[in-house]
């Protein structure tokens, strides 16, 4: 997997590239989507009307598995945060909000 910071102005676009056959590359975000889908990530309707998973496009399971991501680049950056300043009055655990 590739990755990358494209400065934008005063904002950096980070990319994370993964390159492997359509299959393959289906079947992970399918999977890893399906998971999370199982534990509460993604629209799932309401209860008059739910949106089952397998109606969900290629897009709305990347959506997933992006927004899962994202969450755990944040996790990680505020537990190491939390750790090494768990002392220190100074942290500020907004400092990793990536919107």
């Amino acid at each position: 997997m590739a990755a990358e910071f494209e400065v934008s102005g005063t904002d950096v676009i980070v990319r994370f590239e993964y390159t492997a056959p359509i299959v393959t590359a289906q079947k992970a975000i399918t999977d890893a989507a399906h998971y999370l889908w199982d534990h509460g990530y993604g629209n799932h309707g309401t209860e008059e009307e739910p949106i089952l998973f397998s109606s969900l496009s290629n897009q709305d399971k990347l959506n997933i598995v992006s927004t899962h991501l994202k969450i755990v680049i944040i996790d990680a950056a505020r537990t190491y945060d939390a750790i090494n300043y768990k002392e220190s009055y100074e942290y500020d655990s907004s400092i990793h909000d990536l919107g």
